[in-house]
Protein backbone atom coordinates (compact mmCIF):
# COMPACT_ATOMS: atom_id res chain seq x y z
CA UNK A 1 0.00 0.00 0.00
CA UNK A 2 1.14 3.35 -0.74
CA UNK A 3 1.79 5.93 1.88
CA UNK A 4 -0.49 8.53 -0.30
CA UNK A 5 -3.38 6.56 0.00
CA UNK A 6 -2.89 6.06 3.75
CA UNK A 7 -3.72 10.25 3.97
CA UNK A 8 -5.76 10.03 1.27
CA UNK A 9 -8.16 8.89 3.69
CA UNK A 10 -8.45 11.73 5.64
CA UNK A 11 -7.96 14.50 3.06
CA UNK A 12 -7.53 14.93 -0.99
CA UNK A 13 -4.92 14.08 -2.95
CA UNK A 14 -4.74 16.81 -4.37
CA UNK A 15 -4.63 19.02 -1.21
CA UNK A 16 -2.12 16.58 0.42
CA UNK A 17 0.19 17.48 -2.27
CA UNK A 18 0.08 20.82 -2.62
CA UNK A 19 0.58 21.57 0.97
CA UNK A 20 3.72 19.33 1.24
CA UNK A 21 5.22 21.56 -0.94
CA UNK A 22 4.50 24.23 1.28
CA UNK A 23 7.25 25.60 3.87
CA UNK A 24 5.47 26.92 7.09
CA UNK A 25 6.36 28.18 10.17
CA UNK A 26 5.48 25.68 13.10
CA UNK A 27 4.48 28.09 15.80
CA UNK A 28 0.85 28.85 13.89
CA UNK A 29 0.53 24.94 14.93
CA UNK A 30 1.73 25.64 18.35
CA UNK A 31 -0.74 28.29 19.23
CA UNK A 32 -3.36 26.36 17.92
CA UNK A 33 -2.24 23.14 20.13
CA UNK A 34 -1.36 25.24 23.10
CA UNK A 35 -3.99 27.82 23.41
CA UNK A 36 -7.16 27.35 21.20
CA UNK A 37 -7.68 23.48 22.41
CA UNK A 38 -7.35 24.17 25.98
CA UNK A 39 -9.72 27.23 25.71
CA UNK A 40 -11.88 25.57 23.63
CA UNK A 41 -12.42 22.03 25.28
CA UNK A 42 -11.20 23.05 28.88
CA UNK A 43 -11.25 20.31 31.33
CA UNK A 44 -12.36 17.71 28.52
CA UNK A 45 -9.51 18.94 26.07
CA UNK A 46 -7.54 15.12 27.13
CA UNK A 47 -11.03 13.07 26.33
CA UNK A 48 -11.87 14.94 23.77
CA UNK A 49 -8.35 14.82 21.75
CA UNK A 50 -8.14 11.26 22.37
CA UNK A 51 -11.52 10.59 20.84
CA UNK A 52 -11.03 12.78 17.73
CA UNK A 53 -7.72 11.15 17.10
CA UNK A 54 -9.25 7.43 17.58
CA UNK A 55 -11.93 8.70 14.97
CA UNK A 56 -8.90 9.90 12.75
CA UNK A 57 -6.92 6.86 13.16
CA UNK A 58 -9.52 4.00 12.34
CA UNK A 59 -9.52 6.45 8.86
CA UNK A 60 -5.91 5.33 7.99
CA UNK A 61 -4.91 1.85 6.93
CA UNK A 62 -1.96 0.07 8.00
CA UNK A 63 -0.76 -3.25 7.84
CA UNK A 64 1.36 -3.54 10.80
CA UNK A 65 3.10 -1.52 13.64
CA UNK A 66 5.48 0.77 11.58
CA UNK A 67 2.24 1.88 9.29
CA UNK A 68 1.64 4.82 11.30
CA UNK A 69 5.90 6.17 11.14
CA UNK A 70 5.47 7.97 8.02
CA UNK A 71 2.02 9.79 8.13
CA UNK A 72 3.09 10.60 11.41
CA UNK A 73 6.30 12.71 9.57
CA UNK A 74 4.15 13.68 6.81
CA UNK A 75 0.90 15.21 9.38
CA UNK A 76 4.16 17.35 11.21
CA UNK A 77 3.00 15.13 14.39
CA UNK A 78 6.38 14.25 15.09
CA UNK A 79 8.95 11.25 14.59
CA UNK A 80 7.05 7.88 15.72
CA UNK A 81 9.43 5.07 16.28
CA UNK A 82 8.33 1.31 17.01
CA UNK A 83 10.43 -0.04 20.25
CA UNK A 84 8.58 -3.47 20.63
CA UNK A 85 5.79 -5.48 19.03
CA UNK A 86 4.64 -8.64 20.72
CA UNK A 87 1.47 -10.53 20.16
CA UNK A 88 -1.54 -7.75 21.33
CA UNK A 89 1.11 -5.05 22.91
CA UNK A 90 3.18 -1.97 20.82
CA UNK A 91 5.14 0.27 22.27
CA UNK A 92 6.24 3.61 20.44
CA UNK A 93 8.91 6.36 21.25
CA UNK A 94 7.64 9.84 19.74
CA UNK A 95 9.66 13.02 19.80
CA UNK A 96 9.23 16.11 18.31
CA UNK A 97 11.20 19.38 18.66
CA UNK A 98 8.29 21.31 19.89
CA UNK A 99 7.78 18.78 22.78
CA UNK A 100 10.78 20.49 24.90
CA UNK A 101 8.60 23.84 25.05
CA UNK A 102 5.34 22.05 26.12
CA UNK A 103 5.29 21.81 30.16
CA UNK A 104 4.72 18.40 31.23
CA UNK A 105 0.86 18.86 31.91
CA UNK A 106 0.19 20.25 28.91
CA UNK A 107 1.86 17.05 26.82
CA UNK A 108 -0.13 14.70 28.92
CA UNK A 109 -3.32 16.69 28.03
CA UNK A 110 -2.34 17.92 24.40
CA UNK A 111 -0.92 14.62 23.02
CA UNK A 112 -3.73 12.89 23.46
CA UNK A 113 -4.91 12.89 19.80
CA UNK A 114 -1.63 11.41 18.90
CA UNK A 115 -2.06 8.43 21.26
CA UNK A 116 -5.70 8.16 20.03
CA UNK A 117 -4.56 8.27 16.27
CA UNK A 118 -2.42 5.35 17.26
CA UNK A 119 -5.18 3.17 19.06
CA UNK A 120 -7.94 4.26 16.36
CA UNK A 121 -5.18 2.64 13.51
CA UNK A 122 -4.00 -0.31 15.77
CA UNK A 123 -7.98 -0.87 16.46
CA UNK A 124 -8.46 -0.99 12.74
CA UNK A 125 -5.60 -2.73 11.87
CA UNK A 126 -6.34 -5.87 14.24
CA UNK A 127 -10.22 -5.62 14.62
CA UNK A 128 -9.83 -5.18 18.53
CA UNK A 129 -9.95 -1.95 20.89
CA UNK A 130 -6.58 -0.99 21.88
CA UNK A 131 -6.39 0.77 24.93
CA UNK A 132 -3.62 3.02 25.40
CA UNK A 133 -1.16 4.85 28.06
CA UNK A 134 1.53 7.60 27.57
CA UNK A 135 4.11 8.39 30.13
CA UNK A 136 7.00 11.09 29.77
CA UNK A 137 10.48 10.50 29.22
CA UNK A 138 13.00 12.96 28.57
CA UNK A 139 12.28 16.23 27.67
CA UNK A 140 10.79 15.84 23.86
CA UNK A 141 10.17 12.29 24.13
CA UNK A 142 7.14 10.29 25.45
CA UNK A 143 6.53 6.32 25.25
CA UNK A 144 3.40 5.10 23.99
CA UNK A 145 2.22 1.57 24.99
CA UNK A 146 -1.09 -0.84 23.52
CA UNK A 147 -2.53 -3.41 24.48
CA UNK A 148 -4.88 -5.30 22.16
Amino acid sequence: MKEQEQLEALLPSRVITDIERINMPYLGYHLLRERMTSTLLGESEQAILHWLGKDIGRQIPIQSAAGLVLPFIRLGLGQLDVLEERERHYRYRLTHTIFSYMPPERMLRSLALECGIIAGAVNRWQGREAEVRMELEEKGSVLISLAV
